[in-house]
C-alpha cells in the first residue's frame, strides 16, 4: 500500500504547471485549449450523428432556455435576501420565546412589562449613546437609585 502512495506522489509531481511567460507561450497555451475544445465538440457531433442514424434518444440536446443575465441574477438574489430578512424581522417582533428559559432574568418571573423586544434591544445597542463624563468612572455599574442622586440626566432608564 505504501508503494501505491509513493507512485501517486510521483504522478502528481511529474505534471508541470502551464504558466506562460512570453506571448508565444501564451498563444501555444491558447492553441492547446482550443484544440481540446474542438476535440470535445467533434466527439459530441459524432455521438449525435450516431444516435440519429440508429434512432436512439439524443444525449446532447440543444437548450432553448435563455441564460440568466447578471441583472436578472442580482434581482433574484435581492428578492431572496429580502424574504429572509423580512422573516427574521417578523420573528424578532414576535413576543413569544423560542424555548427554555429565554427572556427570564435571574432565574424566573413572568413580568411582561419589563421584558424588552429584540427591536428595542437593537435600538439600544446601535442607537445614539449617552456620553458619560470621565469624572463619573464606573457610573453605569452603580444602582439606578445612586445614579439618580448623582445626575438625573445621565441615569439609565430601566
Amino acid at each position: 500500500m505504501f508503494k501505491k502512495i509513493q507512485a501517486l506522489g510521483k504522478a502528481i509531481k511529474s505534471i508541470k504547471t502551464n504558466v506562460p511567460k512570453t506571448e508565444v507561450q501564451k498563444k501555444l497555451r491558447d492553441l492547446k485549449i482550443a484544440t481540446q475544445k474542438s476535440k470535445g465538440s467533434l466527439a459530441k457531433l459524432k455521438q449525435t450523428a450516431f444516435e440519429i442514424q440508429n434512432n436512439k434518444p439524443i444525449t446532447f440536446k440543444k437548450s432553448t432556455k435563455k441564460s440568466e443575465s447578471n441583472k436578472e441574477a442580482y434581482k433574484r438574489i435581492q428578492n431572496e435576501n429580502s424574504k429572509v430578512i423580512k422573516s427574521m424581522l417578523d420573528k424578532a417582533v414576535e413576543e413569544k420565546a423560542d424555548g427554555g428559559r429565554i427572556g427570564r432574568k435571574l432565574g424566573g418571573g413572568t413580568n411582561m412589562a419589563k421584558k424588552k423586544t429584540n427591536i428595542q434591544k437593537i435600538k439600544e445597542t446601535f442607537g445614539p449613546k449617552k456620553n458619560v463624563p470621565g469624572k463619573f468612572k464606573g457610573f453605569s455599574k452603580l444602582p439606578e437609585a445612586v445614579q439618580q442622586k448623582m445626575n438625573k440626566k445621565l441615569a439609565r432608564k430601566v
